[in-house]
Protein backbone atom coordinates (compact mmCIF):
# COMPACT_ATOMS: atom_id res chain seq x y z
CA UNK A 1 0.00 0.00 0.00
CA UNK A 2 2.86 2.36 0.90
CA UNK A 3 4.50 1.63 -2.46
CA UNK A 4 1.27 2.50 -4.28
CA UNK A 5 0.96 5.80 -2.38
CA UNK A 6 4.58 6.63 -3.13
CA UNK A 7 4.06 5.94 -6.85
CA UNK A 8 0.92 8.10 -6.90
CA UNK A 9 2.76 10.92 -5.10
CA UNK A 10 5.65 10.77 -7.58
CA UNK A 11 3.22 10.73 -10.52
CA UNK A 12 1.39 13.80 -9.17
CA UNK A 13 4.72 15.63 -8.72
CA UNK A 14 5.82 14.84 -12.26
CA UNK A 15 2.49 15.77 -13.86
CA UNK A 16 2.38 18.97 -11.81
CA UNK A 17 5.81 19.95 -13.09
CA UNK A 18 4.75 19.35 -16.69
CA UNK A 19 1.56 21.33 -16.09
CA UNK A 20 3.46 24.46 -15.13
CA UNK A 21 3.00 27.31 -17.54
CA UNK A 22 5.70 28.20 -20.04
CA UNK A 23 5.97 31.24 -22.30
CA UNK A 24 4.27 29.14 -25.00
CA UNK A 25 1.31 28.20 -22.78
CA UNK A 26 1.00 31.34 -20.64
CA UNK A 27 -1.60 32.58 -19.98
CA UNK A 28 -3.91 29.58 -19.74
CA UNK A 29 -6.55 31.35 -17.64
CA UNK A 30 -7.67 34.93 -16.81
CA UNK A 31 -4.99 37.42 -15.78
CA UNK A 32 -5.48 39.93 -12.97
CA UNK A 33 -3.91 43.38 -12.91
CA UNK A 34 -3.93 44.68 -9.32
CA UNK A 35 -3.99 48.46 -8.97
CA UNK A 36 -3.14 50.11 -5.66
CA UNK A 37 -5.02 53.32 -6.49
CA UNK A 38 -8.76 53.69 -6.86
CA UNK A 39 -11.00 54.25 -9.88
CA UNK A 40 -10.53 57.71 -11.36
CA UNK A 41 -6.78 57.77 -10.77
CA UNK A 42 -4.35 58.10 -13.68
CA UNK A 43 -2.90 54.68 -12.90
CA UNK A 44 -6.30 53.03 -12.94
CA UNK A 45 -7.05 54.71 -16.27
CA UNK A 46 -3.82 53.37 -17.80
CA UNK A 47 -4.49 49.87 -16.42
CA UNK A 48 -8.04 49.76 -17.76
CA UNK A 49 -6.97 51.15 -21.13
CA UNK A 50 -4.20 48.60 -21.71
CA UNK A 51 -6.14 45.61 -20.32
CA UNK A 52 -8.33 45.02 -23.44
CA UNK A 53 -5.28 45.12 -25.72
CA UNK A 54 -3.44 42.60 -23.56
CA UNK A 55 -6.55 40.43 -23.48
CA UNK A 56 -6.62 40.40 -27.28
CA UNK A 57 -2.92 39.47 -27.46
CA UNK A 58 -3.19 36.74 -24.82
CA UNK A 59 -6.59 35.30 -25.74
CA UNK A 60 -7.66 35.43 -22.10
CA UNK A 61 -9.68 37.92 -20.03
CA UNK A 62 -7.55 40.59 -18.31
CA UNK A 63 -9.33 42.00 -15.27
CA UNK A 64 -8.29 45.09 -13.29
CA UNK A 65 -8.88 44.92 -9.54
CA UNK A 66 -8.39 47.81 -7.12
CA UNK A 67 -6.84 47.11 -3.72
CA UNK A 68 -6.28 50.57 -2.30
CA UNK A 69 -4.45 51.80 0.76
CA UNK A 70 -1.04 52.76 2.15
CA UNK A 71 0.25 54.38 -1.06
CA UNK A 72 -0.28 51.20 -3.05
CA UNK A 73 1.34 48.93 -0.47
CA UNK A 74 -1.87 46.99 0.18
CA UNK A 75 -1.83 45.95 -3.47
CA UNK A 76 1.92 45.28 -3.47
CA UNK A 77 1.67 43.12 -0.34
CA UNK A 78 -1.18 41.16 -1.90
CA UNK A 79 0.65 40.44 -5.16
CA UNK A 80 3.91 39.59 -3.36
CA UNK A 81 2.08 37.02 -1.24
CA UNK A 82 0.09 35.31 -3.99
CA UNK A 83 1.76 32.21 -5.44
CA UNK A 84 0.23 32.83 -8.84
CA UNK A 85 1.92 33.72 -12.12
CA UNK A 86 -1.33 35.12 -13.51
CA UNK A 87 -1.44 38.08 -11.10
CA UNK A 88 0.36 41.30 -12.07
CA UNK A 89 0.85 44.49 -10.07
CA UNK A 90 0.67 47.92 -11.68
CA UNK A 91 2.56 50.42 -9.53
CA UNK A 92 4.11 53.87 -9.69
CA UNK A 93 6.88 55.91 -8.05
CA UNK A 94 5.37 55.25 -4.63
CA UNK A 95 6.60 51.65 -4.59
CA UNK A 96 10.21 52.87 -4.68
CA UNK A 97 9.45 55.64 -2.17
CA UNK A 98 7.86 53.16 0.25
CA UNK A 99 11.05 51.08 0.44
CA UNK A 100 12.53 53.85 2.62
CA UNK A 101 9.46 55.79 3.73
CA UNK A 102 7.66 52.98 5.59
CA UNK A 103 9.64 51.27 8.37
CA UNK A 104 7.55 48.09 8.13
CA UNK A 105 6.08 46.66 4.94
CA UNK A 106 4.37 43.36 4.26
CA UNK A 107 6.81 42.65 1.43
CA UNK A 108 10.38 43.32 0.36
CA UNK A 109 10.56 45.07 -3.01
CA UNK A 110 13.87 43.52 -4.05
CA UNK A 111 13.14 40.00 -2.76
CA UNK A 112 9.40 39.51 -3.27
CA UNK A 113 8.58 41.43 -6.45
CA UNK A 114 10.07 41.40 -9.94
CA UNK A 115 10.13 44.51 -12.12
CA UNK A 116 8.66 43.49 -15.49
CA UNK A 117 8.31 46.62 -17.63
CA UNK A 118 7.88 50.37 -17.39
CA UNK A 119 4.63 51.30 -19.10
CA UNK A 120 4.52 55.09 -19.08
CA UNK A 121 6.24 58.29 -18.03
CA UNK A 122 4.29 61.51 -17.68
CA UNK A 123 4.19 64.87 -15.94
CA UNK A 124 2.43 65.62 -12.73
CA UNK A 125 0.64 68.96 -13.02
CA UNK A 126 0.71 71.67 -10.38
CA UNK A 127 -2.92 72.73 -10.22
CA UNK A 128 -4.62 75.15 -7.83
CA UNK A 129 -8.18 76.09 -7.01
CA UNK A 130 -9.57 78.39 -9.71
CA UNK A 131 -10.58 81.08 -7.19
CA UNK A 132 -7.05 81.68 -5.88
CA UNK A 133 -5.88 85.06 -7.28
CA UNK A 134 -2.72 83.86 -9.02
CA UNK A 135 -1.79 83.16 -12.64
CA UNK A 136 1.70 81.67 -12.29
CA UNK A 137 3.58 79.28 -10.03
CA UNK A 138 5.82 82.12 -8.86
CA UNK A 139 2.73 84.11 -7.83
CA UNK A 140 1.30 81.09 -5.99
CA UNK A 141 4.57 80.61 -4.09
CA UNK A 142 4.46 84.24 -2.99
CA UNK A 143 0.78 83.82 -2.07
CA UNK A 144 1.66 80.77 0.07
CA UNK A 145 4.65 82.45 1.72
CA UNK A 146 2.31 85.15 3.02
CA UNK A 147 0.08 82.43 4.51
CA UNK A 148 2.39 79.93 6.25
CA UNK A 149 0.55 76.79 7.41
CA UNK A 150 -2.76 78.26 6.26
CA UNK A 151 -3.00 76.44 2.91
CA UNK A 152 -3.58 72.74 2.20
CA UNK A 153 -2.54 70.37 -0.56
CA UNK A 154 -4.12 67.02 -1.37
CA UNK A 155 -2.78 63.69 -2.58
CA UNK A 156 -3.94 60.19 -3.42
CA UNK A 157 -2.32 58.93 -0.21
CA UNK A 158 0.63 59.35 2.15
CA UNK A 159 3.86 58.39 0.37
CA UNK A 160 2.37 58.48 -3.11
CA UNK A 161 4.14 60.23 -5.98
CA UNK A 162 1.78 63.21 -5.86
CA UNK A 163 2.43 63.62 -2.14
CA UNK A 164 6.21 63.49 -2.49
CA UNK A 165 6.26 65.77 -5.54
CA UNK A 166 4.36 68.40 -3.53
CA UNK A 167 6.64 67.97 -0.51
CA UNK A 168 9.65 68.44 -2.76
CA UNK A 169 8.11 71.53 -4.38
CA UNK A 170 7.24 73.05 -1.00
CA UNK A 171 10.74 72.40 0.33
CA UNK A 172 12.49 73.94 -2.66
CA UNK A 173 10.06 76.89 -2.75
CA UNK A 174 10.35 77.53 0.98
CA UNK A 175 6.63 77.30 1.70
CA UNK A 176 4.72 75.35 4.38
CA UNK A 177 1.37 73.76 3.57
CA UNK A 178 -0.68 71.05 5.30
CA UNK A 179 -0.96 67.68 3.59
CA UNK A 180 -4.48 66.24 3.26
CA UNK A 181 -4.31 62.65 1.92
CA UNK A 182 -7.16 60.82 0.18
CA UNK A 183 -7.56 57.26 -1.11
CA UNK A 184 -7.70 58.17 -4.80
CA UNK A 185 -6.74 60.88 -7.24
CA UNK A 186 -10.40 61.56 -8.01
CA UNK A 187 -11.16 62.39 -4.37
CA UNK A 188 -8.04 64.54 -4.09
CA UNK A 189 -9.10 66.45 -7.20
CA UNK A 190 -12.67 66.89 -5.94
CA UNK A 191 -11.31 68.40 -2.72
CA UNK A 192 -9.33 70.92 -4.74
CA UNK A 193 -12.30 71.94 -6.88
CA UNK A 194 -14.46 72.25 -3.75
CA UNK A 195 -11.91 74.59 -2.17
CA UNK A 196 -11.09 72.26 0.72
CA UNK A 197 -7.44 72.28 -0.44
CA UNK A 198 -5.59 74.85 -2.52
CA UNK A 199 -3.03 72.75 -4.44
CA UNK A 200 -2.77 69.27 -5.94
CA UNK A 201 -0.19 67.59 -8.20
CA UNK A 202 -2.10 64.87 -10.12
CA UNK A 203 -1.08 62.89 -13.17
CA UNK A 204 -2.00 64.41 -16.52
CA UNK A 205 -4.95 62.09 -17.40
CA UNK A 206 -6.80 62.90 -14.16
CA UNK A 207 -6.44 66.66 -14.49
CA UNK A 208 -6.45 67.45 -18.22
CA UNK A 209 -10.21 67.70 -18.85
CA UNK A 210 -10.71 69.89 -15.78
CA UNK A 211 -7.82 72.14 -16.81
CA UNK A 212 -9.25 72.50 -20.30
CA UNK A 213 -12.71 73.24 -18.86
CA UNK A 214 -11.31 75.96 -16.59
CA UNK A 215 -12.35 74.18 -13.39
CA UNK A 216 -8.78 74.36 -12.04
CA UNK A 217 -5.70 76.42 -12.87
CA UNK A 218 -2.60 74.64 -14.23
CA UNK A 219 0.56 76.45 -13.17
CA UNK A 220 3.36 74.06 -14.15
CA UNK A 221 4.33 70.47 -15.02
CA UNK A 222 6.92 68.49 -13.08
CA UNK A 223 8.94 67.11 -16.01
CA UNK A 224 12.00 68.65 -17.65
CA UNK A 225 10.03 69.37 -20.82
CA UNK A 226 6.55 70.76 -21.38
CA UNK A 227 3.65 68.38 -21.99
CA UNK A 228 2.43 68.31 -25.58
CA UNK A 229 -1.15 68.33 -24.29
CA UNK A 230 -0.44 71.55 -22.35
CA UNK A 231 2.09 73.43 -24.49
CA UNK A 232 1.42 76.78 -22.83
CA UNK A 233 2.01 75.45 -19.30
CA UNK A 234 5.69 75.82 -18.27
CA UNK A 235 7.76 73.32 -16.33
CA UNK A 236 8.31 73.92 -12.62
CA UNK A 237 11.96 74.59 -13.44
CA UNK A 238 11.00 77.23 -16.02
CA UNK A 239 8.34 78.83 -13.87
CA UNK A 240 9.99 79.13 -10.47
CA UNK A 241 12.35 76.39 -9.26
CA UNK A 242 15.40 75.66 -11.45
CA UNK A 243 16.47 72.03 -11.38
CA UNK A 244 13.13 70.67 -10.19
CA UNK A 245 12.07 67.46 -11.95
CA UNK A 246 9.81 64.58 -10.99
CA UNK A 247 8.04 62.56 -13.70
CA UNK A 248 5.28 60.15 -12.76
CA UNK A 249 5.79 56.60 -14.06
CA UNK A 250 3.77 53.39 -14.06
CA UNK A 251 5.09 49.88 -14.43
CA UNK A 252 4.25 46.20 -14.10
CA UNK A 253 5.67 44.02 -11.33
CA UNK A 254 5.03 40.36 -10.54
CA UNK A 255 5.77 37.93 -7.75
CA UNK A 256 8.31 35.12 -7.73
CA UNK A 257 5.77 32.60 -9.02
CA UNK A 258 6.28 34.05 -12.49
CA UNK A 259 9.38 32.80 -14.25
CA UNK A 260 11.85 35.20 -15.84
CA UNK A 261 10.93 33.78 -19.24
CA UNK A 262 7.25 34.58 -18.77
CA UNK A 263 8.11 38.02 -17.35
CA UNK A 264 10.00 38.71 -20.58
CA UNK A 265 6.94 37.63 -22.56
CA UNK A 266 4.73 39.98 -20.52
CA UNK A 267 7.17 42.84 -21.20
CA UNK A 268 7.24 42.12 -24.95
CA UNK A 269 3.45 41.81 -25.16
CA UNK A 270 3.00 45.01 -23.16
CA UNK A 271 5.21 46.82 -25.66
CA UNK A 272 2.90 45.54 -28.42
CA UNK A 273 -0.20 46.64 -26.48
CA UNK A 274 1.22 50.15 -26.10
CA UNK A 275 0.95 50.52 -29.87
CA UNK A 276 -2.79 49.79 -29.85
CA UNK A 277 -5.23 52.48 -31.06
CA UNK A 278 -6.72 52.69 -27.56
CA UNK A 279 -3.39 53.48 -25.91
CA UNK A 280 -2.48 55.91 -28.66
CA UNK A 281 -5.79 57.80 -28.55
CA UNK A 282 -6.52 57.72 -24.81
CA UNK A 283 -3.03 57.88 -23.33
CA UNK A 284 -0.33 58.99 -25.78
CA UNK A 285 -2.58 61.71 -27.22
CA UNK A 286 -2.64 63.31 -23.77
CA UNK A 287 1.10 63.91 -23.82
CA UNK A 288 2.09 60.76 -21.95
CA UNK A 289 5.20 58.89 -23.07
CA UNK A 290 4.69 55.15 -23.67
CA UNK A 291 7.80 53.19 -22.73
CA UNK A 292 7.59 49.36 -22.85
CA UNK A 293 11.05 48.56 -21.42
CA UNK A 294 12.65 45.15 -20.85
CA UNK A 295 12.70 43.54 -17.37
CA UNK A 296 16.44 44.21 -17.05
CA UNK A 297 16.10 47.87 -18.01
CA UNK A 298 13.15 48.37 -15.67
CA UNK A 299 14.96 46.64 -12.80
CA UNK A 300 17.91 49.00 -13.21
CA UNK A 301 15.52 51.98 -13.32
CA UNK A 302 13.66 50.82 -10.19
CA UNK A 303 16.88 50.30 -8.23
CA UNK A 304 17.95 53.84 -9.15
CA UNK A 305 14.62 55.23 -7.95
CA UNK A 306 14.93 53.37 -4.64
CA UNK A 307 18.35 54.91 -4.02
CA UNK A 308 17.16 58.39 -5.04
CA UNK A 309 14.19 58.43 -2.67
CA UNK A 310 16.17 56.93 0.19
CA UNK A 311 18.47 59.95 -0.02
CA UNK A 312 15.57 62.45 -0.31
CA UNK A 313 13.65 60.95 2.61
CA UNK A 314 16.73 60.91 4.82
CA UNK A 315 17.78 64.46 3.96
CA UNK A 316 14.24 65.81 4.46
CA UNK A 317 13.64 63.64 7.56
CA UNK A 318 10.24 62.64 6.14
CA UNK A 319 8.09 60.30 8.25
CA UNK A 320 5.16 58.06 7.35
CA UNK A 321 3.12 59.15 10.38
Amino acid sequence: MKKILLIVSLWLTVTSAFAQTTPATWPNRPVKIISGLGPGSSMDLVARTIAPSLSEIWGQPVVVENKTGAAGNVAATYVAGVEDDHTILIAQNAITISASFYPKLGYNLKKDLKPVTQITSMPLVVIVNKDIPVKTLKEFIEYAKKRPDQLNFSSAGIGNADHMAAELLNAKAGITMTHVPFTSGALALNALMAGDVQMYLPGLPVSLSNIQAGKVKALAVTTTKRASALPDVPTVAEAAIPGYSMPLWYGFFTNNAMSDAIASKVAQDTAKALKSPEMQSKVAANGIDLVGSSPDAFKKFVNGEVELWAQVIKSRNLKSD
